[in-house]
């Protein structure tokens, strides 16, 4: 007869950390969203020089963390400022780097916390939907346009789906898109298909 394993101490410290962080980078994006404009930003980032792109690949690893921008603003202001293939690049790591520390935010803190407000049978519900080789689900919903992409990258982490395919759904939804929306900032993607820039 095998004795039980003793169960961990719940990680209250670092949850509390984690949170206080979090609620702070809320609070900082919102007292912060008034000067979101397109045009604030854009002077923002052409008067950093050579560091706008850096700049602009902050602003979408928060705007997936805080949203005070609208998701599909940076990668647009990528194409339109740094060309069809600097731009995309940008988009792209900014999108790849969000997405990651969402999921390992709720990787970290989230399962604990939500399993005592929503309950351990509800998560494992998540997580069938999205679990083993249902990860699939999510590269459709992250292509979707207006669909809560960053909101998802959060329940990846609850619902315990590996790094791995977690990255890869991101690979083949979330950063398409996001490629798609700066080429079309840089004028070489429209309704029309393929146009030359200019």
């Amino acid at each position: 007869m095998s004795e039980a394993k003793p169960r961990k101490p719940f990680p209250w410290a670092q949850t509390l950390l984690l949170l206080a962080a979090i609620v702070a980078i809320v609070w900082i994006g919102l007292a912060l969203k008034p000067c979101f404009t397109r045009e604030r930003l854009t002077a923002v980032v052409r008067g950093a020089g050579a560091w706008g792109p850096a700049i602009l690949l902050a602003m979408q690893v928060a705007q997936i963390l805080v949203a005070p921008i609208p998701g599909v603003f940076v990668p647009v202001l990528s194409g339109f400022l740094y060309g069809p293939i600097v731009g995309p690049l940008v988009a792209s790591l900014g999108t790849a780097a969000g997405s990651m520390i969402a999921y390992w935010i709720a990787r970290i803190a989230g399962r604990p916390l939500i399993e005592r407000w929503v309950g351990a049978e509800k998560l494992d519900r998540a997580h069938a939907l999205i679990g083993g080789k249902r990860w699939l689900a999510l590269v459709p919903l992250f292509l979707v346009p207006f669909s809560p992409s960053d909101a998802l990258c959060f329940a990846a982490g609850i619902v315990d789906l590996t790094p791995k395919r977690f990255f890869l759904a991101v690979l083949l939804g979330r950063l398409p898109k996001d490629c798609a929306l700066a080429l079309a900032g840089a004028g070489l993607l429209r309704a029309g298909g393929w146009l030359p820039a200019g």
